[in-house]
């Protein structure tokens, strides 16, 4: 029988049960047993256990060693089909009271594991399912957060519900729940076996008297058949033969036997089938018995094993402490240990592992065997570290751009913008910031060259987040005194590993004594030419007018000449200086560039003379918006350096031409043309070629470098072609917009 008294007499019962099912004889009780530990005690506790109440008990106290803060045993009725409660630990008495009658479809997590013979976990009570209300409602009283419910079932019916509650969730691993239901289940049907056979037994000791007392001489199977039948109805059994009790009994006995073997092999199945290392170990530290993950950390085989000690495989370095630790194991100072260490495979390779260590003692309490659990961690060592290398190493890094950072000489920033904006300036850099945190904050002080306001879009900053690499712009920035400093400010985006763009960089350079020399130097070169222009101005006109006299001879020619070419010297370092200080001053009007050329062409015929001169005008050319006067100075200086340096004799062409947006000018003249190194250079202020320093030629340099001025001043592009016998100076000018417009219209 399963439980076929009445519920309320069960139930009056447990109370008894619970405060003197006698204690365990498993071994000491210790808190927070290991998995193999607690199935190990609780199979020799079971082996022990003949009574129900006792063993009511001992299931009760091993799940509390699991850190449970309430458990109980519900037994199945077979007359009802409830459940009832028969032994507890921790339950107040109103829970007690309504677990004396739980119905198999009661919204209770003991109820569902009854049902579907299926251990049933619930990990957070809070998120419980409707069908579990009454086990939320547990959980509050015992102050649980999580359930564990096990079914106890035997020969295909369930023979009760083990449950005990959690306050904290169960672990992802460790006790093999199942194999644990089927060792309880095993001993819980041996027990109600036991049970039923004393019952039996009680209700036949009245037949037995009376057969005692007739002295054989009845027909037994006639006589005692009204008693026995009386008895089997009882117990529940209608078609044995009077004397079959023993056979029940033996019968009850073997399938016990049965269910305990096939626990055991399951036992054996987990341990050899576990995903790490497992081994039992004699307290001489001889492997008893290993499962095939540990025989593949260490190398050997099980046999090999079997004749060593775990001393044998560990490392020389850990032993003192692994040996220390099962020391303190085996005189119970410590219940487990976790250790770190190393051991040596069988191929000499030194492999690093986490033990946890654990001791099974029998019911004296006496050591029988260690428990060991091994995960080979080599493969995550040594991922940490390299891990912990390429972290020295970052940091290493790190420090060393931190050092560059702040030490450098100049003003850097950097601006991050994953998520809230961030500026990080050096101790320079704060010249510029301020001290501010972000740029909306110092943005006010900076000004463009002409002294005009920034906006935050025109910073180089912003334009470089844009993915703008900015080489250097001159920023104007003011000072709460209400000075102004110069800083020339280049600026570079700040990628990720996947190019996108998190933030920029920014260098910057004080660059105001360099402006504050520059202007004296304009302020300079502004005086000698006003006061050089004017005497020479005088020496022109008295020259000229000498010249004129009939008396006159050829010196008042070379006078004025000389006075000329000294006032053109002093009009390009004037020309020069406004240059350098973007201080050119252009007034544009519509040109008609080829009459333009073609004026120029006579008014300079002095200048080339000895060379013909001839205009090719190419196509339509529309009106330009430029400076006549600053043309005709390019031209001018094109024009006498193609005379200057061309072959005596030779000609001068002179082509204008429309092409895509714009209006070419080549100048060409015949001669030796230019070293190819010297190319580059030509555009350079104060550069002059090899050939003009040897022939002696007039002049300072300035002159090529003007018209490059004067041409990107303009918008437009100047260059020079050369090879041997011929030498084109050519230069562009943009069309005005509406030219531009007419050049895409269709046709």
């Amino acid at each position: 029988m399963v439980w076929t008294e009445e519920i309320e007499a069960s139930s009056s019962r447990e109370e008894e049960v619970a405060s003197t099912a006698p204690p365990c004889r498993c071994g000491r009780h210790e808190a927070g047993a290991t998995p193999a530990e607690l199935i190990a005690r609780a199979a020799l506790g079971i082996a022990r256990t003949a009574d129900l109440d006792e063993l009511a008990g001992l299931l009760l106290d091993l799940v509390m060693e699991l850190g449970a803060r309430a458990a109980y045993l519900l037994l199945a009725s077979d007359r009802t089909a409830e459940l009832g409660l028969h032994s507890h630990r921790h339950l107040p008495a109103d829970v007690r009271l309504g677990l004396a009658r739980v119905a198999l479809d009661a919204p209770l997590l003991d109820a569902r594991a009854a049902s579907t013979g299926r251990v049933q976990v619930m990990s957070d009570a809070r998120s419980v399912e409707p069908g579990s209300c009454l086990t939320r409602e547990v959980c509050a009283r015992v102050d649980a957060q999580s359930v564990v419910s096990m079914p106890l079932c035997a020969r295909g019916r369930c023979l009760g519900v083990l449950s005990w509650y959690l306050p904290h969730p169960p672990p992802d691993a460790g006790v093999d729940l199942d194999a644990l239901a089927a060792l309880f289940a095993t001993g819980l049907d041996s027990a109600l076996a036991r049970q039923e056979n004393a019952r039996i037994n009680a209700q036949l000791e009245p037949v037995r008297r009376s057969t005692a007392d007739s002295g054989g001489s009845l027909d037994r199977p006639v006589a005692l058949q009204p008693m026995v039948d009386r008895a089997r109805a009882v117990a529940g059994a209608e078609h044995a033969a009077p004397g079959d009790a023993g056979d029940d009994d033996t019968n009850e006995r073997k399938q016990a036997e049965k269910a305990l073997r096939e626990s055991e092999e399951r036992f054996r199945l987990s341990f050899e089938n576990a995903p790490i290392g497992k081994a039992i170990i004699g307290l001489d530290g001889r492997f008893i018995r290993v499962n095939h993950v540990y025989c593949e950390i260490v190398g050997y085989s099980t046999e090999e094993l079997s004749k060593r000690r775990f001393q044998d495989i560990t490392h020389p370095d850990d032993l003192d402490t692994d040996v220390g630790l099962v020391e303190q194991l085996r005189r119970g100072e410590i219940q487990r240990y976790q250790l770190a260490k190393r051991y040596i495979r069988k191929d000499g390779a030194v492999i690093a592992v986490i033990l946890h260590a654990s001791v099974v003692r029998d019911e004296r309490g006496e050591p029988i065997h260690y428990i060991a659990q091994v995960e080979d961690v080599t493969e995550r060592k040594q991922a940490e570290e390299e891990r912990e290398r390429l972290l020295a190493q970052l940091d290493a890094e790190r420090r060393t751009l931190q050092t560059i950072f702040d030490s450098a000489p100049v003003p850097l920033l950097l601006i991050e913008r994953d998520g809230e904006e961030l500026v990080i300036a050096n101790p320079h850099g704060v010249e510029i910031t301020g001290g501010a945190a972000t740029r909306s904050q110092y943005v006010g002080r900076m000004r463009r060259p002409d002294g005009t306001p920034m906006t935050l879009d025109e910073l180089p900053s912003s334009r470089a987040m844009r993915g703008e690499t900015v080489p250097g712009e001159e920023i104007v920035i003011a000072e709460a005194d209400g000075s102004c400093r110069t800083f020339l400010v280049a600026a570079a985006p700040l990628r990720d590993g996947a190019e996108k763009i998190t933030g920029a960089v920014v260098a910057a350079e004080d660059i105001s004594p360099l402006k504050e020399l520059e202007r004296m130097r304009e302020e300079w070169t502004s005086i000698i030419a006003h006061d050089l222009r004017q005497p020479i101005t005088n020496i022109v006109l008295k020259a000229s007018m000498l010249a004129k006299q009939p008396q006159s001879s050829d010196k008042a020619q070379h006078i004025v000449a000389s006075a000329m070419l000294l006032n053109r010297m002093i009009s390009d370092l004037l020309d020069v200086s406004r240059l350098e200080s973007h201080r050119l001053d252009l007034r544009p009007a519509e040109v008609d560039l080829p009459a333009l050329v073609r004026a120029t062409v006579e008014r300079t015929a002095d200048a080339t003379k000895g060379h013909g001169v001839d205009v090719e005008v190419l196509d339509g050319i529309p009106p330009l918006l430029a400076d006549p006067g600053r043309l005709e100075q390019v031209l001018t200086n094109l024009l006498s350096n193609a005379a200057k340096y061309g072959a005596p004799g030779t000609p001068i062409r002179v082509a204008v031409e429309r092409r895509d947006g714009e209006v070419l000018v080549a100048v060409q003249n015949e001669g030796k043309g230019i070293a190819p190194d010297e190319l580059p250079r030509l555009f350079a202020r104060y550069y002059r070629t090899r050939e003009a320093k040897a022939g002696g030629a007039a002049g300072l340099g300035l002159g090529l470098y003007i018209v490059r001025g004067l041409i990107e001043a303009h918008g437009g592009r100047v260059w020079v072609e050369s090879a041997p016998g011929k030498t084109s100076f050519q230069f562009t000018l943009p069309l005005p917009q509406r030219a531009r417009s007419e050049d895409r219209a269709p046709w």
